[in-house]
C-alpha cells in the first residue's frame, strides 16, 4: 500500500485558483449571498418565515440563486474528473 501525505501533494497556481460557482458573479458575491442567505434562514420562524422568492441580489431571488449556486458547483465538481 502506498501512503500519500497530504503535505507531499503540491498544487499548481491553476490548480489552486479560485473561480466562482455562478457565471458572472465574483467568488466574493457568492460568499456574501450565501452569508445573506443564513443570516436570513437563521432568522426564520412562523411569525417571519423564509421566502425563496425574495430578492438576494439585484438580479436574483433566494431560489434562483441557490440553483444557480448548486448547478454551478455541481459541474465544477465534475469538470475536475
Amino acid at each position: 500500500m502506498i501512503e500519500t501525505k497530504v503535505e507531499d501533494i503540491k498544487l499548481s497556481d491553476e490548480e489552486k485558483k479560485m473561480t466562482s460557482a455562478i457565471q458572472d458573479m465574483s467568488v466574493a458575491d457568492v460568499r456574501k449571498a450565501l452569508s445573506m442567505m443564513r443570516k436570513e434562514w437563521s432568522k426564520h420562524s412562523c411569525v417571519h418565515p423564509f421566502f425563496p422568492s425574495e430578492k438576494l441580489t439585484e438580479d436574483l431571488t433566494v431560489s434562483e440563486f441557490a440553483f444557480k449556486f448548486v448547478m454551478g458547483h455541481h459541474a465544477k465538481r465534475h469538470s475536475k474528473n
